[in-house]
């Protein structure tokens, strides 16, 4: 599982490009441990499975700083970027002509069980402009991450903010992942040729030239890392993975389904037919979906559904019964109201005690490592031991404590819910009375069990904001039903214009009826 992460670990240590291990650093894990300390967060939370790690490479230009300087650099970043959530594990490399420095950190949280995760903009937002920013500290020039040793101009900084693409960056994700699967040099360049670039080498360098691209582009003018040499370094020492993944972790099953069709043979005059036809475009393929014309209607439509049927669900006849039944929501909401101020009232003798075990969980994995016998958490570890003390001088166990906030937060958890479900009910009505919906005239057949009996509601197309739906609500001959929706009652639906009514039908001669039939079927 941790392969990977050794490797990457082993790698940035090496005491040939430190030297002798002077230039390495850690932060919030101790430096001779911190393998074992970002296994043991993972099991404790766990999340040991899938991406180990990541690995940032700061790199600086030709003899523009010393290693010393750019570890302090490399310290800094990592405490304001990281702060005091994840382990990390950084060293500076001063054995090629570029000083640059490794970090590698933890994927999951050692304090909120979190994994790491990189928005897109993330590079653009935070990561960059803390690098930048430090440089400027020095009085050094801007630098890159993970891109090499050029100098980034601010032109060439302001297209990366309004997000314009440029091809180096997915140059380095298409040869980061080939670097994953290959098993050799030349194995890596067939692997990118794969992926659609044109491939060459001269004076033992890669040139790649992207797709509807004219000129080719040297490896090495992208990253410094991406020589020969480096990447033949990297596959030989296992370092393929800029975000180091599991090797160990559970295999998934895919399952792809695909529904067949059965379709009657066609005999060999027929295919040649069905070929004939497409050839000369006869025989068009399905158009694209259309539905996208349509996405307004859709959510107009499914609006209109939610609210006749919380109409029916609760029986509601007119605009008085619902605006009732919005003042009911509303007592009911003063009511979780109060029972939230009840739980704090409840809350509120405990709260030094729960105060006590908020340290107590924040300090119970660095006081471990201290109990295994690292003394850099000693300080974390005094923490733990006094506010675990305290909670005992005040009459209680852990446990108990640990028992009384899970019961509150139960409890504060349902008031919550309970309240979002009643908002989103105000919400719905509050809908309904704005009238911003269009409503056609409908006819609702009701069949029972005595007489059958129609029920006619007629409502106009309205654009003003207001009263159709009152309108219908105050219809005193609509039909709801015995408590149940129009689903349960089998109601049979039928469109009519508005101003047509039964007894006009009927008095229409034969021949007009004839001709109002093809019009109502439709």
């Amino acid at each position: 599982m941790a392969m990977h992460l050794a490797n990457a670990i082993s790698y940035i240590t090496d005491e040939e490009k430190t030297q002798g291990g002077a230039l390495v650093g850690s932060h919030n894990c101790n430096t001779d441990t911190a393998l074992q300390e970002m296994l043991s967060i993972k099991r404790k939370y766990g999340k040991a499975d899938k991406r180990q790690g990541y690995h940032f490479i700061i790199s600086f230009k030709k003899q523009e700083v010393r290693p010393e300087t750019a570890m302090e650099i490399t310290q800094k970043f990592v405490e304001r970027y990281f702060g005091d959530d994840f382990q990390c594990l950084y060293a500076t490399h001063d054995n090629t002509e570029h000083v640059h420095s490794h970090i590698l950190f933890n994927s999951v949280s050692w304090r909120t069980g979190k994994k790491y995760r990189y928005e897109k903009g993330d590079w653009a937002r935070e990561i960059q402009p803390i690098v930048n920013g430090l440089c400027r500290e020095y009085g050094l020039s801007i630098q890159d991450i993970e891109v090499g040793t050029k100098e980034k101009t601010l032109k060439k900084w302001d297209k990366t903010k309004q997000g314009i693409f440029k091809w180096n960056h997915q140059i380095r994700l298409d040869v980061e992942d080939s670097i994953s699967f290959a098993t050799g040099y030349e194995n890596f360049l067939k692997l990118l040729e794969l992926k659609g670039y044109g491939v060459k080498q001269k004076d033992g360098e890669a040139y790649l030239k992207p797709m509807g691209d004219k000129r080719f582009i040297r490896l090495a003018d992208i990253s410094a890392y991406y020589t020969k040499e480096a990447v033949e370094a990297r596959l030989d020492k296992g370092i393929r993975h800029e975000m180091i993944p599991s090797k160990n972790g559970t295999p998934r099953i895919i399952i792809c389904r695909k529904n067949y069709r059965k379709y009657t043979p066609l005999s060999p005059y027929q295919k040649a037919f069905f070929a004939k036809m497409y050839r000369t475009g006869q025989l068009k393929r399905k158009p694209y979906s259309q539905m996208w014309r349509y996405k307004g209607e859709a959510a107009e439509f499914g609006k209109l559904q939610s609210e006749y049927l919380y109409l029916c669900r609760h029986n509601i006849r007119s605009v008085e019964e619902l605006e009732k039944r919005k003042q009911d929501l509303a007592i009911r909401m003063d009511g979780l109201d109060d029972a939230r101020h009840q739980i704090y009232k409840r809350r509120y003798p405990y709260r030094s005690v729960l105060a006590l075990l908020k340290i107590i969980e924040e300090n119970e994995t660095r006081a471990s490592y201290y109990r295994e016998g690292s003394l850099f958490y000693a300080p974390y570890y005094e923490k733990w031991k006094e506010a675990a003390e305290a909670v005992v001088r005040k009459g209680y166990t852990l446990g108990q404590v640990l028992e009384m906030k899970e019961m509150y937060q139960r409890e504060l958890a349902a008031v919550t819910e309970a309240k979002r479900g009643l908002r989103k009910e105000e919400n719905l009505i509050d809908g309904i009375l704005s009238g911003k919906s269009r409503v056609r005239a409908v006819e609702i057949t009701a069949p029972e069990a005595g007489a059958p009996h129609k029920v006619q509601e007629i409502l106009r197309k309205t654009d003003t904001a207001g009263n159709h739906r009152n309108d219908f609500l105050q219809n005193k001959n609509v039909y709801a039903g015995k408590g149940g929706d129009a689903e349960k009652t089998g109601w049979n639906r039928t469109e009519i214009p508005a101003h047509t009514e039964e007894g006009h039908m009927k008095k229409q001669p034969a021949h007009h009826k004839k001709q109002e039939q093809p019009e109502q079927a439709k």
